[in-house]
């Protein structure tokens, strides 16, 4: 099995499409805190393709709403700006990696898992007082680095793939012992490419080694919300197996085991909300 050069990946993410100029505004807009909203809703509201799978998605069963929302800013009204916002980056970031010609990875069912821990993350956050749709934007991006390896080294991809269905061990691992490159170095690559604000970044990168970086609560946040969907079986992701939980992140995050199975009780109806990716179509 052969190395996957990181120069080879960083020459690949460099060629990477812009980001839909409405979609990268949004992302800065999670750095602004005098950002103009009634301007982004109308970028959001004349760009179609994106408003439509917005739209979609507000619709879904997983919000719950109780009537049909027509408009993006009908759906700002009844959830709030900033979940539009997240919804928005994440409609923008699935449209850049096109679909492989594989059939051992699942697409859907990659997104079911990115969404659980998305939703996770942002219940983690709200126990904590951090900014939940920050939080839900890291979980919900926190494997992008796994569409680059779909996408563009399939074939290496399907080495990663099979071993670790052959070694029962961690995609990490496996990544590790076949490509020496991991996709949460890839993801970070992808961050640094369309700017992501610094700390999803950095969520992204230490996101399955979190006492590695620099102590970032975000960066916790989203380790422990991947351990727990997996753990739980949230998206039902066989492309990896449950991962360690980081002691010194549980540590940091400061939660309870209280506290943690009343959580588990809000986080596991997230199973009924695979309908949420139709977005992905």
């Amino acid at each position: 099995m052969s190395a996957l050069a990181m120069d080879r990946v960083v020459e690949r993410v460099q060629q990477l499409p812009s980001l839909n100029q409405v979609v990268n505004e949004v992302l800065h807009s999670f750095d602004d805190e005098d950002v103009d909203i009634p301007s982004l809703v109308s970028k959001i509201s004349r760009d179609q393709g994106l408003a439509a799978r917005v739209l979609r998605v507000a619709n879904s069963a997983f919000y719950g709403l109780s009537s049909h929302v027509s408009s993006v800013n009908e759906a700002v009204v009844v959830l709030g700006f900033y979940s539009i916002r997240s919804l928005v980056v994440a409609a923008g970031i699935i449209n850049q990696f096109p679909n492989s010609a594989g059939k051992t990875f699942d697409r859907l069912e990659f997104w079911q898992h990115a969404i659980g821990v998305g939703v996770c993350a942002k219940i983690i956050a709200a126990r904590l007082g951090q900014d939940m749709e920050t939080a839900f934007t890291a979980g919900l991006l926190h494997d992008v680095g796994i569409l680059v390896l779909d996408a563009y080294f399939h074939d290496e991809f399907e080495q990663v793939l099979s071993c670790r269905a052959a070694s029962d061990c961690t995609i990490i691992e496996a990544e590790m012992a076949t490509l020496q490159v991991t996709h949460a170095q890839i993801g970070y690559e992808v961050a640094k490419r369309w700017k992501f604000p610094l700390p999803i970044q950095l969520a992204i990168r230490d996101h399955h080694h979190p006492d590695q970086g620099a102590p970032a609560l975000l960066t916790d946040n989203v380790h422990l919300a991947n351990v727990l969907c997996h753990a739980l079986e949230i998206g039902n992701a066989s492309y990896d197996m449950v991962p360690p939980l980081s002691a010194l992140a549980w540590e940091r995050l400061g939660l309870s085991w209280d506290e943690l199975g009343e959580m588990l009780g809000e986080i596991e109806h997230l199973n009924a909300s695979a309908n949420l990716l139709a977005m992905e179509e």
